[in-house]
């Protein structure tokens, strides 16, 4: 039996359409019936989550969100349809991410190193919540406000006008003294030179010279709680001044008298003058190189927990009471189980050492300068677990720095940071 070319035409016009039908098919990925296992996961908010978006194991894409449902008592539920062969080890995070600040949202999913089994098919598990931008705009402005409280409380330490007038009558009262001693010691001049009277020379000088080395110790004392704002350091540079150059009278003259006197009292008060008046030249310098090198820092950052998705804040003083001396005051995690931090150190802007409390645990740390604008710092602290710290700074503006930190590189549980730092 012959074919016919109508029947021939149908039969290619046939599978054409099958072939097309086909090729469309292969090319959307369309299928007859979904293919995988769905996972179920419950946010309060999914900050844009829709359907067919994608769903990411590790960074890898494992599958689609099948669909979005409102529960009224427990938030939005989000199924996952999970590609076949794709394992979720449970107690793995869950997390909405987007590609970018304005990116199409997706879902996260961070494995746990902690198990060894697997969601099975229709399992239901509880997303993590992350910050969205208006909850990170209030978190800064409770910061600020923390931090604000901070800076106030100090300056009602340092700076309350009671403590200020105190501190300056004590030292107006010191230079006094000292003024009224430079008289003195013109008067007791003349007195020796008029009547002769060698031995109450002595004692006076001995007396006079205990007296110096007391003054010199009491601003000593109050050189430690100086505020530095000007005018009180000021003061105090001149009241050390004033006691330097009358130690300096009153060892001269007792060195003159020195070689006169031959009463052996006489002699041990002269001695004892001298040490006197050495001692409190000595501390007078010692504490005028303080008074001029004394400086202060803080520091304020604000750094992101890749691997929590959380924000935290540290704020530190630094006081520099040499060029190779200083000490660190500061709080970490404000507002998130704050830790203290408290040590002291020795070095320069290329290396420094330090020892003290670290995150409220007994550590030491070392800093070091790489460049003009990288410096690095690691702290070994908490004897009783040992943590290691690694942090570096990169500079890009005055007094602006990028910071990246990995808190217990040492440990499983390794934190990472990245953030930014300013310095006033």
């Amino acid at each position: 039996m012959n074919i016919s070319t109508e029947a021939k035409v149908g039969s290619m016009s046939l599978i054409a359409c099958m072939l097309l039908v086909y090729i469309v098919i292969h090319l959307s990925g369309f299928t007859f019936g979904d293919k995988g296992y769905p996972v179920q996961a419950v946010f309060r908010q999914v900050n844009g989550i829709k359907e067919g978006n994608i769903v990411r194991y590790a960074g890898v894409d494992v599958g689609r969100i099948k669909e979005v449902r409102v529960l009224p008592q427990e938030g939005v539920q989000v199924t996952m349809l999970m590609d076949p062969g794709v394992k979720i080890p449970e107690g793995s995070k869950f997390l909405i991410g987007a590609d970018g600040l304005m990116g199409e949202k997706y879902i996260n999913i961070i494995p746990t190193d902690h198990s060894s089994s697997y969601l099975l098919p229709n399992a239901k598990v509880k997303g993590e919540e992350i910050q969205g931008l208006d909850e990170l705009i209030a978190s800064s402005d409770r910061v600020l406000a923390e931090v604000h409280d901070l800076v106030k409380s100090l300056n009602e330490i340092v700076g309350d006008d009671k403590v200020k007038a105190a501190m300056k009558n004590t030292i107006l009262n010191a230079q006094e003294i000292t003024d009224n001693m430079n008289i003195m010691m013109g008067n007791l001049a003349r007195m020796t030179q008029e009547n002769g009277d060698i031995d109450v020379t002595v004692k006076n000088l001995s007396a006079m010279s205990r007296s110096l080395r007391e003054a010199a110790a009491r601003a000593e004392i109050m050189m430690q709680a100086v505020d530095n704002d000007g005018q009180t350091a000021r003061d105090l540079q001149v009241t050390l001044v004033n006691i330097k150059n009358t130690s300096i009278r009153v060892e001269k003259m007792a060195a003159a008298l020195e070689g006169v006197v031959t009463d052996p009292a006489t002699a041990q008060n002269i001695k004892e003058t001298l040490k006197n008046a050495r001692m409190a030249s000595e501390r007078a310098n010692k504490m005028l190189t303080k008074v001029s090198s004394i400086d202060t820092k803080v520091g304020f950052e604000t750094l992101y927990n890749r691997d929590t998705g959380k924000y935290s804040s540290n704020a530190d003083l630094k006081i520099n009471t040499s060029p190779t001396d200083f000490a660190i005051i500061g709080v970490s995690h404000i507002g998130d189980g704050s830790k203290g931090n408290f040590q002291v150190g020795k070095g320069n802007e290329e290396f420094a050492g330090r020892a003290g409390v670290i995150d409220s645990k007994v550590g030491v740390g070392v800093d070091t300068k790489i460049g003009k604008q990288m410096s690095l710092s690691l702290d070994v602290y908490d004897p009783q677990d040992v943590r290691v710290k690694l942090r570096s700074l990169y500079q890009v503006a005055p007094d602006t720095f990028i910071v990246g930190q990995s808190d217990g590189i040492n440990k499983q549980d390794e934190q990472t940071y990245f953030g930014v730092r300013r310095n006033f």
